[in-house]
């Protein structure tokens, strides 16, 4: 991965070059943000940078020793740490290591339901325990095989647990001479705050929908209408965005749901929630979160449209004649209610609550929210 091919970030980008070519490189760095908005690709173009032997002022030259090695993942100092579903005799990244390394050559913004998908078995929530952080202990106090820095990247920190967790502190806080950590989590509340407290935080923003809709136009062959329909209800995750391309019928279906939904909540229809609620239910985890993110960003154009006028809404032109028409029924009374239940819903959900039962109650919260 070269910075070049990281979509946007380009302060953070502009930053961190600089603490490397000045020698300045924080030695334990916490990438914070969604794998779709680039903290993984992030860290592993600066791991790439920092080993390349013949980097220019803005970017690693892409075909020194190092590099090559960095392409297909098996640089000897570059380590990774990842959670695992735990296995009789399969605990740590190593046993893990080839499945993992090819889900992010095809794809460096997998998202964590990516990487259960590839092991067959989504429904299972993996961790980084002892057993992988003493490994990594063990490979980072040896000397480097290349004479230079070692780095290890660690992938969803936020999945370790506790002993594994006192373990990182200690790399973090005595670190073997010549090594850096790199910390890449979505949800910086589940980590340590003795973590925290040692760590550079570097924020990473959602991507904008421009760079998401250049980016899927100019890489995977998408229309200009498909890449702006997407992006959309993705909330700027390119993670999303890929998957979402590969099932290619997701924003029509999405679409009519939503339709079919908001009418029989403007009727009222408790029978008709009750039937919504179990087809929802069959969509599964994933699709579920990015049909409430899809819900979630009609609600906002819809009050962008109200207030500043159709012009305005950036989308395609299979939605905006039912966003016109939609619109009067959210506004500055309602949209911050509505936010809040989408929001907590999609919380909810990615934690294994019963969506059947989710999408009933918030079916009966829209009846008294939906109102012109």
């Amino acid at each position: 991965m070269l910075f070049q091919e990281v979509i946007g970030q380009n302060s953070i980008k502009e930053k961190i070059i600089h603490t490397v070519l000045n020698d300045r490189i924080s030695h334990a760095q916490l990438f914070h943000g969604k794998l779709g908005a680039g903290t993984f690709a992030m860290a592993l173009a600066l791991s790439r940078f920092v080993f390349c032997s013949s980097k220019t002022k803005t970017d690693s030259c892409g075909t020194c020793p190092s590099c090559l090695k960095i392409n297909s993942l098996t640089h000897p100092d570059l380590h990774f740490s990842f959670p695992v579903q735990l296995l009789k005799n399969r605990e740590t990244a190593d046993d893990f290591i080839a499945l993992w390394r090819e889900m992010i050559l095809a794809n460096p913004y997998s998202n964590e339901q990516d990487w259960y998908a590839k092991n067959d078995n989504e429904n299972k929530k993996g961790i980084i325990g002892v057993k992988e952080s003493e490994s990594v202990f063990k490979k980072l106090n040896m000397k480097s095989y290349e004479g230079g820095y070692k780095i290890c990247i660690f992938w969803l920190a936020e999945n370790m647990n506790t002993p594994s967790a006192n373990k990182l502190l200690k790399l973090i806080e005595e670190p073997p001479d010549r090594t850096l950590l790199f910390l890449v989590a979505e949800d910086i509340q589940q980590i340590l705050p003795t973590i925290l407290s040692r760590t550079q935080v570097v924020k990473f923003n959602t991507l904008s929908e421009k760079e998401m809709v250049e980016t899927m136009v100019r890489t995977n062959e998408v229309t200009q209408d498909k890449a702006i329909e997407i992006a959309s209800y993705v909330n700027g995750d390119y993670s999303l965005a890929l998957n979402e391309i590969a099932k290619k019928e997701s924003a029509n279906v999405f679409f009519d749901m939503f339709v079919q939904w908001m009418r029989l909540c403007f009727k009222k229809d408790v029978a008709g929630a009750v039937s919504f609620s179990a087809d929802a239910q069959k969509l599964g985890k994933e699709k579920q979160k990015a049909f409430l993110l899809f819900v979630l960003n009609i609600f906002q154009k819809s009050l962008v449209g109200s207030h500043l006028g159709m012009d305005a809404v950036k989308t395609s032109e299979t939605y905006k004649d039912f966003i016109q028409k939609f619109m009067p029924y959210i506004h500055e009374r309602n949209i911050e209610s509505l936010h809040t239940e989408m929001s907590e819903a999609h919380y909810h959900i990615d934690r294994n609550a019963n969506s059947k039962i989710l999408f009933l109650d918030l079916s009966f919260t829209l009846f008294k929210l939906i109102k012109k």
